[in-house]
């Protein structure tokens, strides 16, 4: 198994790719919230990815992340 560390960056260079950012200190950091917000929404990192593969947009990830956030905060 992957030191925590390593996969985190791993991850980030995983999402840069798809996103096609470049290494910026701010990409990094709203890497790492969008994949905490994602979390708290239940999708985990693979999912994230899968849906960027499949051609999703990084506003229409976001609008999932929020509307999926707005239904469990109601429940």
């Amino acid at each position: 198994m992957m030191p925590a560390r390593t996969q985190t960056v791993n991850i980030f260079e995983v999402f840069l790719t798809r996103l096609h950012e470049a290494h910026e200190l701010p990409v990094y950091e709203a890497i790492e919230r969008l994949v905490q917000s994602a979390g708290a929404a239940g999708f985990d990192t693979d999912t994230l990815l899968r849906m960027l593969d499949r051609g999703m947009t990084f506003e229409e990830l976001l609008e999932l992340i929020e509307s999926k956030m707005e239904c469990s905060q109601a429940a």
